[in-house]
């Protein structure tokens, strides 16, 4: 079997001019809210600094021509790793190869033609270069939802699985429990739960903006007594005819400047021996606090093969991922891949908070 250029000849040489014209096409992700693309590196190794907010000390009032009082810093911690590789492949069969073939002789306009051509060509371009980004969905949205990020048979079954997750650093204190679980809807306060995690944050000086939510947790809030009690009386009406809407709901929440909520609703395909399930990432029991701003970093590493590309392959990159075109003769198929190396890391790890609504943490 020998490598040799892809069939699509002088439209794959043009693969980084697709890419690029193209964006819109790609799906959107949910971790680019939230994190920022780090400088790549040639080093595989990554380090995470987490700086532990404190309330910040007033000056001193001193006598004239004194020394100033020196302050302590912050302290920081930091957590270590190797980015890890995130990659796939697509081929296209003889059987493709030859429609791909037969477009190219088709009394069509040229137009029409090339159209049909790079629609062929970025189907499985488009395929990995998603791919590659809902993996990084996928770590984000646990690390944010558990404070860890996991590699097992269930999220990636035919990958490497960690015997146990990645502790991202996020203090035992940052994890809250609901007083009574919300399934309990007559006598669960989520309302509390929010003051009592926004009291506890206030005495650090962390405030918050956002409480990140699933739909099941959503509809558990608003299925309480105590939230459609003050959210009639927000609104003027007696008892709780009136079901909290989100829009309606976050304005009351603002009122009581508490942070408003946002729905997370990511659900997102994981294929095993040819069969594609689905699992819901951010953790369905948990409601995470955040801050204003960024989280943290997508931390990633140069691919190999933009160091040292290979001759017969054609390359483009989307974000960070390397994405790659080649044939082979024997037998004859096409094969498009993409290679991310890249892992998130929480930065405001210690600005983030977490409430069970089970009441889970011990």
């Amino acid at each position: 079997m020998a490598t040799i250029k892809s069939v699509f000849g002088s439209y794959s040489d043009k693969l980084q001019v697709i890419i690029d014209k193209s964006l819109d096409r790609f799906a959107p992700t949910w971790f680019e809210q939230y994190f920022d693309w780090g400088t790549p590196m040639p080093s595989l190794k990554f380090t995470s600094v987490v700086g532990r907010s404190r309330i910040e000390a007033a000056a001193s009032v001193t006598a004239r021509g004194s020394k100033s009082p020196v302050r302590s810093r912050q302290g920081l911690e930091k957590y270590q790793g190797e980015v890890p590789a995130i990659t796939e492949k697509f081929h296209m069969d003889e059987d493709i190869m030859r429609q791909f073939l037969a477009l190219q002789n088709m009394p069509v306009s040229e137009e029409v033609k090339k159209r049909q051509i790079l629609d062929l060509l970025f189907g499985d371009v488009k395929k990995v270069g998603d791919a590659s980004m809902k993996r990084i969905d996928i770590m984000a949205l646990e690390a944010i939802s558990t404070g860890k990020i996991s590699l097992t048979v269930t999220n990636n079954p035919d990958g490497i699985v960690l015997a146990s997750a990645m502790d991202l650093l996020m203090p035992a204190g940052n994890k809250k429990n609901a007083a009574v679980t919300w399934t309990t809807a007559a006598s669960a306060t989520p309302i509390t739960d929010f003051q009592t995690v926004v009291n506890d944050a206030r005495t650090r000086g962390i405030s918050f903006t956002k409480a990140l939510m699933t739909w099941d947790s959503w509809f558990l809030f608003i299925a309480t007594t105590q939230v459609k009690d003050q959210y009639n009386a927000f609104l003027g009406k007696s008892g709780n005819k009136l079901l909290p809407v989100l829009t309606t709901t976050n304005e009351f929440l603002r009122a009581q400047n508490l942070p408003e909520i946002e729905i997370v609703d990511q659900v997102i395909g994981i294929e095993k021996d040819g069969v594609i399930n689905t699992i819901q990432p951010f953790e369905t029991t948990n409601v995470a606090f955040v801050p204003t701003g960024k989280l943290g970093t997508i931390h990633n590493a140069i691919a190999i093969e933009e160091l040292k590309p290979i001759e017969q392959v054609n390359y483009g990159k989307f974000k960070q991922a390397l994405i790659s075109k080649w044939g082979d003769n024997d037998p004859y198929q096409e094969w498009t891949k993409v290679e991310l190396n890249a892992m998130p890391g929480v930065d405001a790890i210690d600005a983030v908070y977490l409430l069970s609504r089970t009441a889970a943490f011990s």
